[in-house]
């Protein structure tokens, strides 16, 4: 079932296709490798196009997952396909898909009740990273050196906070910067941080977000010389979503300009065009975008939009809620 509808267009960009996919799922994560991008969501669905969003096919997910929320995905070029579920206990579960046979196996599985996988993303082909909430045993970070057929626990010489764990959100709450680093957002705790690792070690970034009860980092970037980290409130709806940018090289924190997007950003996504950086950000309400340097940020969209994902070459896509799926390019 395909619709297509209206996009609120903006002065600095183009519009592209809106089309719901499928209005009885609702899109929380998307993966771009170039023209070819992934999404998965709801009831246990995943989508691919393999023109940059023109055309969709359906894909078969694992076998009794309809009930699951696939809340972050990642592809490569040969086919290979990891995708992640979020939720309680024995709901988090990774799949991989064999590039062969085009089945899918399960590599992990939550055991304890408090489980739960937030997101996660590979370095390379081999490398990958898992964050979850934090558990009796303290922060949940796993680790694979094979392309997602084994993960391990990792043991962090920081300890975790009471409460502290992620969101499930965009799949962005871990990434990996221009710099090779990696950078995972934490919330649910008085002390938001993000916690980086690098050159072989692991360390804490205090961060001036708010804190709290489902509140905190949401979603993480990287580029040049700053970290850029987004997140607010579930539960203050009213007030602005916050936005924070990081210099690495003076560890200086600076307020971006005011959010025009309220509660709490999700997803995030980062886009040079002409040796200029776009900032894009998405919630509920919408889709903003900020030209690095300018005063304030510009509406591209009122769709209620979760995640994004961008290529320099081939632009911007977000997905969201009722099967939403928006692209965007820029002049």
């Amino acid at each position: 079932m395909l619709f297509t509808i209206s996009l609120t267009a903006c002065l600095s960009c183009v519009a592209g296709t809106v089309k719901v996919l499928d209005p009885n799922i609702s899109f929380q994560t998307v993966h771009r490798l170039g023209t070819d991008i992934w999404a998965s969501g709801t009831h246990g669905a995943i989508y691919h196009s393999k023109d940059n969003g023109l055309n969709w096919q359906k894909v078969k997910g694992p076998v009794n997952t309809e009930q699951l929320q696939f809340r972050d995905i990642h592809a490569f070029a040969d086919g290979t396909v990891t995708i992640m579920s979020a939720g309680e206990g024995g709901d988090s579960r990774i799949y991989r898909r064999d590039n062969t046979t085009q089945n899918w196996s399960l590599q992990v599985q939550g055991e304890q009740p408090e489980t739960f996988f937030d997101c996660l993303h590979f370095s390379d082909k081999q490398h990958g990273w898992l964050y979850g909430d934090s558990d009796k045993q303290g922060l949940f970070v796993l680790q694979t050196q094979d392309g997602g057929v084994h993960w391990q626990r990792q043991t962090l010489p920081l300890s975790a906070q009471t409460g502290e764990g992620g969101f499930a959100s965009s799949g962005t709450c871990l990434n990996q910067g221009q710099n090779a680093q990696i950078y995972i957002g934490t919330g649910n705790t008085n002390g938001p941080r993000v916690l980086n690792y690098k050159d072989g070690e692991w360390h804490s970034i205090e961060t001036p977000i708010s804190g709290g009860e489902a509140a905190g980092i949401f979603s993480v970037q990287q580029a040049d010389e700053n970290l850029y980290i987004f997140g607010g409130s579930l539960k203050t709806e009213n007030n602005a979503a916050q936005a924070f940018q990081y210099n690495l090289a003076t560890r200086e924190w600076l307020a971006m300009p005011v959010v025009p997007l309220k509660g709490a950003i999700y997803g995030s996504a980062l886009l040079h065009v002409r040796g200029e950086l776009k900032i894009l950000i998405a919630n509920p309400q919408g889709v903003a975008v900020l030209n690095q340097g300018q005063a304030s940020w510009q509406i591209l969209s009122d769709n209620n939009i979760w995640s994004l994902a961008c290529d320099p070459e081939f632009a911007c896509i977000g997905v969201g809620k009722e099967g939403v799926v928006e692209l965007f390019s820029f002049r």
